[in-house]
């Protein structure tokens, strides 16, 4: 579980190919010390199990699968690419952000940046099949960066980036066509899914008052 605060943005030192597994060797410096082997980590919004840490070098490698490639936009980043990091949520520290839980939705594509005097208003196009659980004032996670959406319809959506966010995140090198991880909001997916099976729901409970 995360909140979509960065902590740091990591650079990714190696890909190594094995079967259907990847691994992405990963560099921090901030957070480094807090991580252990086993540990979930965010790696651009999507939650990683780390599976060794190289003392020396600062780094640590976690493995993809076919279905965490397939579902990201994992499968095109280099040697070289800054992600976003995050480490687990400590449930005795604050929620800055929002509920995060690392389980990617789709992937988005920008389909604008453009200058609003300091700030950065950032378009993004995505699956319509999500449109229900994306709404203005609403929250959602890009490359697990929690943020909140200005504006919808139904397979775009907008938000500001602070020149805070820029700095200190990946979103900052975005650009039109880039793609990026989406997470929808975890209290909007139930809420669907709930409104989706209403009648469904009311039948059950008829069922159970008699």
């Amino acid at each position: 579980m995360f909140t979509g605060i960065i902590k740091e943005q990591g650079i990714i030192k190696a890909i190594k190919s094995s079967g259907n597994i990847i691994e992405f060797n990963i560099s921090c410096q901030e957070i480094f010390k807090s991580l252990n082997v086993g540990d979930s980590v965010s790696v651009n919004g999507c939650c990683l199990t780390i599976t060794s840490l190289d003392s020396s070098a600062s780094s640590f490698i976690v493995q993809l699968t076919e279905e965490t490639i397939n579902k990201t936009n994992f499968y095109g980043l280099k040697e070289g690419i800054f992600v976003n990091l995050e480490p687990s949520l400590n449930f005795d520290g604050k929620i800055d952000g929002h509920i995060v839980t690392g389980h990617i939705d789709c992937t988005g594509r920008v389909l604008a940046v453009n200058s609003d005097d300091d700030n950065i208003i950032v378009k993004i196009l995505f699956p319509e099949e999500y449109k229900y659980f994306i709404a203005p004032k609403g929250s959602i996670s890009v490359n697990g960066v929690s943020l909140t959406v200005i504006d919808s319809d139904i397979n775009s959506f907008s938000f500001t980036l602070i020149p805070f966010t820029r700095d200190n995140t990946n979103l900052g090198l975005l650009k039109t066509a880039d793609l990026v991880n989406l997470e929808v909001d975890l209290i909007s997916r139930y809420i669907v899914n709930c409104l989706k099976h209403s009648d469904t729901l009311k039948l059950s409970g008829a069922r159970g008052n008699k």
